[in-house]
């Protein structure tokens, strides 16, 4: 059932680094011969797109991990590779294009950059986060990937005479880590998340809504105006804020050093600069929850 040959059309298709190909494939080849491990992925398989949160799944990529010897981050990865045949099957099954299901699951591609950078590790370190792509509720479009969700506000929220109710549909924006977040990007995957959903939207506007610590709003202090991501911010009526004591996602910014003492932080980019120099005056990052509504022709943000 699993072969290395899918293996290489990912990697082909997707340009994997290339300095990550040679390993992965001898990995893979360990995975696939190990006693056990074809069962134990066929399972998690069924696990995965029979719609389980990735907790139900661990204990199957715990024995993958033990009967292999592989990194368990690795072992992640090769599952969730593996098991991405299957969902471009259900993509051509749908209707939905193979374009669309390579720029989904591209998501592997960005998560196994990640890993490497963090960990010095080729794999993923948050396989939890996956499960909703295999189950075709999570789709890249352009920058950005979408997911229709209810409203979770506790409370209404009103914009240009628009009021979004708790539990009504929206959806929600994630920010992939695949290259600069400027306006012409982002407002032609608004855009096309908008042809995309409009099927559904019963001719109401489209209520995009995204919880990030790109939006907290204190990052108007720590950063200059001119960065994308103030711009990015902008696109948001922010509703809801919070400071955090702890930089959660100091990784992001930081890559591999982010456990180092402030002081000893990387200072090569604007943002590191920036964020270094916050951290090191005490003061606290934090989080934010923003929506904006799109008719098809104009933005909606207060």
């Amino acid at each position: 059932m699993y072969t290395t040959d899918y293996l290489k059309t990912f990697g082909d298709t997707l340009a994997l680094p290339a300095e990550s190909r040679a390993p992965l494939a001898a990995d893979y080849e360990t995975l696939l011969a190990a006693p056990g491990a074809a069962a134990e992925m066929q399972a998690a398989e069924s696990l995965l797109f029979g719609g389980a949160e990735w907790a139900a799944i661990v204990p199957h990529m715990d024995r993958l991990h033990a009967c292999s010897g592989l990194h368990r981050h690795t072992v992640d990865f090769l599952f969730l590779m593996a098991a991405s045949e299957r969902l471009r099957a259900d993509y051509k099954a749908a209707g939905l294009s193979d374009a669309l299901f390579w720029d989904t699951i591209a998501d592997l591609k960005y998560k196994l950059i990640e890993c490497r950078d963090v960990y010095g590790i080729w794999g993923t370190f948050v396989a939890f986060w996956h499960p909703w792509f295999y189950t075709m509720r999570r789709f890249k479009l352009g920058r950005l990937q979408y997911e229709a969700i209810p409203f979770k506000n506790g409370t209404p929220v009103t914009l240009g005479g628009y009021t979004v109710q708790p539990g009504d549909t929206v959806y929600n924006m994630h920010i992939p880590s695949c290259g600069p977040l400027n306006r012409e990007v982002r407002f032609a995957s608004y855009k096309k998340a908008y042809e995309f959903y409009k099927k559904d939207l019963g001719g109401k506007p489209m209520v995009f809504v995204c919880h990030s610590w790109l939006l907290y709003p204190g990052n108007r202090e720590i950063l200059p105006e001119t960065l994308n991501m103030v711009d990015f911010l902008n696109d948001f009526y922010i509703y809801e804020s919070q400071a955090d004591d702890v930089f959660h996602d100091k990784w992001r910014v930081f890559g591999k050093d982010f456990e180092k003492p402030d002081s000893e932080l990387p200072e090569d980019t604007t943002q590191r600069r920036c964020f270094k120099r916050w951290l090191l005056a005490g003061k606290k990052t934090g989080s934010g929850a923003g929506i904006f509504l799109y008719d098809g022709e104009n933005f909606i943000r207060a």
